[in-house]
């Protein structure tokens, strides 16, 4: 993956499917400049034009105008198709940590996460997040085909035994009917 652009895509991205939806979105963005008489080359000052014709989100437009012109330049009208089809091909093979949550994280939870991950296990990881409301306390993660539950209902079933001797008197108590 070196030299490729989806390596600079993840500099600005943790979770898998931000990656899927950026990759789709800069497709957007060269079909509109590439087939909307815009001409042959792709400038920065076209992600106006782009914002204001397909009315996408403030999160996006930051997006592509903060993508280097360096990346910017890669796409070329005959080419840009492929150059995406491989960034798809290429996110297929990152390292993923597959982590489930009782709720969804805020987005700077998330980042700090993907910070983490990309600083203490590996520079290429992407995050794959999902939600499982029967996961009342804690979160799971999968990292190489490993699940580690740090769920409470785990911890209660594995620490079953030692719980009920803790929570059980030893002598009965007295005065209570």
């Amino acid at each position: 993956m070196i030299d490729s652009p989806l390596t600079s895509l993840i500099q600005c991205t943790y979770i898998r499917s931000d990656l899927v939806y950026r990759i789709s979105l800069l497709g957007e963005f060269f079909d509109f400049i590439f087939f909307t008489d815009r001409g042959p080359f792709v400038k920065k000052d076209m992600v106006d034009h782009f914002a204001n014709q397909r009315k996408e989100t403030p999160q996006d437009i930051d997006f592509l105008k903060d993508l280097p012109q360096s990346f910017i330049e890669i796409f070329k009208r005959d080419s840009f198709r492929k150059v995406l089809d491989k960034m798809s091909e290429e996110l297929q093979h990152l390292p993923t940590l597959s982590i489930t949550a009782p709720v969804e994280l805020p987005t700077e939870q998330m980042g700090t996460i993907g910070k983490w991950a990309r600083e203490s296990i590996d520079p290429n990881v992407v995050l794959d997040i999902s939600i499982d409301e029967t996961i009342s306390v804690g979160c799971r993660f999968v990292w190489k085909d490993i699940l580690y539950d740090f769920s409470l209902e785990h911890y209660f079933g594995s620490h079953e035994k030692e719980l009920y001797t803790r929570l059980t008197p030893s002598t009965p108590l007295v005065g209570h009917t």
